[in-house]
C-alpha cells in the first residue's frame, strides 16, 4: 500500500502522511508501521494523517477495537498520537480512542491537522515527565 517514504521527523516529533489504496486491515497495519518507527527513533509526539488511504468503508466496532489494539501495540504508552481521518471514518463517541486510551495510549483523532497539531502542542510540557 505505501511505504515509510512518507514519513518526516521535526525534532521529536514525526509526521507520517501514507498514500495509497487498499482495505482496512492494510491501513492499520501500515499506520501501526509508522507509529513503531517513531518509536524507534525515540520520538514523542506523532501526526498520521490517513486521509491518503483509501479503499475502505467507515470500519465497524469490531475493526475499531483491532485498530485500538494495534494502536496500543505500536504506540506504546510514551508516543503520543495525533491521528488525522476522513470525518466519515471517524465514529461520532471516538469509540477507537477510547479503547486505545484504555491500552494506556495517548492519542486522538482529528479531521484536520490543525486541530491534531493543535493538541500535540498542548501536550509538550507533559513530555517533560516522559523518556
Amino acid at each position: 500500500m505505501t511505504t515509510l517514504k512518507h514519513f518526516e521527523q521535526v525534532g521529536r516529533r514525526g509526521f507520517f502522511r501514507p498514500v495509497g489504496e487498499g482495505t482496512f486491515e492494510q491501513a492499520v497495519e501500515i499506520v501501526g508501521e509508522g507509529m513503531r518507527h517513531a518509536r524507534s527513533l525515540e520520538l514523542v509526539d506523532l501526526l498520521v494523517n490517513t486521509s491518503g488511504l483509501s479503499g475502505f468503508p467507515a470500519p465497524d466496532t469490531f475493526a475499531r477495537y483491532a485498530l485500538a489494539r494495534k494502536w496500543a501495540e505500536s504506540a506504546g504508552q510514551w508516543l503520543r498520537v495525533a491521528l488525522v481521518a476522513r470525518a466519515e471514518i471517524i465514529d461520532p463517541e471516538k469509540i477507537g480512542v477510547l479503547m486505545a486510551q484504555n491500552r494506556g495510549v495517548t492519542g486522538d483523532v482529528f479531521t484536520t491537522e490543525a486541530a491534531a497539531i493543535s493538541w500535540l502542542d498542548a501536550r509538550v510540557g507533559a513530555s517533560a515527565t516522559n523518556p
